[in-house]
C-alpha cells in the first residue's frame, strides 16, 4: 500500500468526523485548546531501503516460538513487486543486512476475497503459536472492511487470515497488542470530534484469542463487559496506536499521532489498563519537503531495537496526494529512536 492509500484507510471511516486531536489534561479527560508545536524534527534511517527493497508503511518486530525474529512490513516494494512481507536476520543499527522470507504477501487474505489487502498490525507469541491482527483494506487502499486476526503457518512462512473479528466502524483492535498473564489485551483507536481519536482496549483469554464472542471490553472504572457497544474511551490519542512494554523503566508506552499530525506523542502507563499519563510529544515526524501537505503515517514501536534507554519506532509517511516532483524514496519508512522525554513518567 502506498503512503497516500494509507492515509486514505485512517481516514476513510471517519471522514465526516474529520478525526483529529485535543489535548488531555493530566487526571482528567477534558479538553483542551491545541497548542502551536515546538517540538523538535525526529532524525532517523530508512531501514531496509536498498535497490531489493523499500518500505512505505508500519514496522514491526515479532518473536517466534523458537526465539528467532522476524521483521514485518505492512508494504513493502521487492523487486518492483508491492507486497507486505518480512525479513529474518535483522541487525539492531538499521534493520540492515536482512533477509525477505519468500512469502509475498505475508499475510494470505484469499479466504476474505480477492480484493482485499491484510495489513500487518501488532502481534503476539503464545507459548505454542503466534498471532497477527491485520486491517482488511481495499486494494485501492480508501476503505477498511475492518480487522481480524491471523495464524502463523511456518511451513509456508506466512501469516494466514481468518474470518474478521471487527467490523470497519469499530476501533482498530489490533493495531496495539499485549500478553499479560493468560489474556491477550489489544488496542484500537477511532476517530472523533474535530481533528480527533479516542483509544478503546479490549481482552480476550489466550485460548480464546480467535473467538469473536470471546473478546471483553473496556467500559470504565476497571470494567470489561461483553458488549463492544458499552466500549469506552481508554484516552485519547489516535487512529492506530501502537503500544509495548518498557522493561528498562518497566513501563507500558503507547505511541501515536493524532489525524493529520505532523508530531510524535507518547504517554507511559503502569499498566495496560493504566493509570496513564498525559501525551507528551517526542517530537515532529520526518516528511518531506517535496510534499508540504504530506503527515505522519503508521508509527510501531519497536521495543527490541531500542538503545540507551530511548525510545525506538519506525515511522511512515502519509499524503493524500502525492506530488509529481516527490520520489519514491521520499516516502520511505524511517526507523527513529529518541530519548525518553524527561516529563514522561
Amino acid at each position: 500500500m502506498r503512503a497516500e492509500a494509507l492515509a486514505g484507510c485512517a481516514l476513510g471511516a471517519a471522514l465526516g468526523l474529520l478525526l483529529g486531536a485535543c489535548a488531555v489534561n493530566i487526571g482528567s479527560e477534558t479538553d483542551a485548546a491545541p497548542a502551536t508545536s515546538s517540538a523538535p524534527a525526529l532524525s532517523g534511517c530508512t531501514p531496509l531501503s536498498d535497490v531489493a527493497s523499500a518500505l512505505t508503511g508500519r514496522v514491526s518486530e515479532l518473536t517466534l516460538p523458537d526465539q528467532s525474529a522476524l521483521v514485518i512490513a505492512g508494504s513493502a516494494t521487492l523487486d518492483g513487486a508491492a507486497s507486505s512481507t518480512a525479513f529474518s536476520g535483522a541487525d539492531s543499527t538499521c534493520l540492515d543486512g536482512s533477509t525477505p522470507l519468500p512469502a509475498r504477501p505475508f499475510i494470505d487474505a484469499s479466504a476474505l476475497g480477492a480484493n482485499v489487502n491484510a495489513r500487518p498490525l501488532a502481534s503476539v507469541t503464545l507459548a505454542s503459536a503466534v498471532f497477527l491482527y491485520f486491517s482488511a483494506d481495499h486494494s485501492d487502499g480508501l476503505a477498511s472492511d475492518g480487522f481480524g486476526i491471523a495464524t502463523y503457518d511456518a511451513a509456508g512462512q506466512r501469516f494466514v487470515a481468518l474470518p474478521l473479528l471487527w467490523t470497519s466502524d469499530r476501533p482498530s483492535y489490533g493495531s496495539g497488542a499485549a500478553f499479560v498473564g493468560d489474556e491477550v489485551y489489544v488496542f484500537g483507536g477511532l476517530g472523533a470530534r474535530y481533528l480527533s481519536a479516542d483509544v478503546y482496549l479490549a481482552r480476550v483469554p489466550s485460548a480464546q484469542i480467535v473467538n469473536q464472542s470471546a473478546y471483553e471490553y473496556w467500559q470504565g472504572a476497571g470494567v470489561f463487559g461483553a458488549n463492544p457497544d458499552g466500549a469506552v474511551p481508554l484516552v485519547e490519542g489516535g487512529t492506530e496506536p501502537s503500544v509495548a512494554f518498557d522493561s528498562t523503566r518497566a513501563r507500558w508506552l503507547m505511541l501515536y499521532a493524532t489525524p493529520l499530525s505532523s508530531d510524535v506523542s507518547v504517554r507511559s502507563g503502569l499498566g495496560v489498563t493504566g493509570p496513564w499519563s498525559a501525551p507528551h510529544t517526542l517530537g515532529r515526524c520526518v516528511l518531506p519537503a517535496s510534499d508540504p501537505s504530506s503527515f505522519c503515517g503508521e508509527l510501531a514501536l519497536v521495543p527490541e531495537l531500542a538503545q540507551n534507554g530511548d525510545i525506538a519506532f519506525t515511522q511512515a509517511v502519509a499524503s493524500f496526494s502525492r506530488p509529481k516532483a516527490a520520489t519514491d524514496s521520499d516516502f520511505w519508512t524511517r526507523l527513529v529512536r529518541a530519548p525518553w522525554p524527561g516529563e514522561l513518567p
